[in-house]
């Protein structure tokens, strides 16, 4: 995975970390698994617009096969109904990082 956040991950884990929520490592390391189970296949990370959010675009063989992002969902975005700040939905109340594709 390449990570082009300029830190802004290693902020959000810290974050995860002082709320104990393990849900970011395991969207993470969801991600990686993907790549680990098809070899060529790269993931980028990238900042998202929303605290805590990231984009990610997966490449095939240097090809552009898919994206999304992780999302951190809470009471500032109402749970994932698609507030602000992350104008993303879920289909049931959400706490925590999810993937969306």
């Amino acid at each position: 995975m390449n990570d082009l956040t300029q830190g802004k991950l290693t902020e959000a884990v810290k974050f995860a970390r002082q709320i104990r929520d393990q849900s970011l490592i395991q969207c993470l390391g969801s991600l990686k698994e993907v790549e680990k189970n098809n070899p060529g296949t790269t993931t980028h990370l990238a900042n998202d617009f929303a605290k805590y959010s990231f984009y990610w675009e997966r490449f095939h063989d240097g090809r552009f096969c898919m994206n999304g992002g992780i999302i951190y969902h809470g009471p500032h975005d109402g749970y994932g109904s698609g507030s602000a700040p992350t104008f993303s939905t879920t289909v049931s109340k959400t706490v925590g990082w999810s993937i969306h594709t």
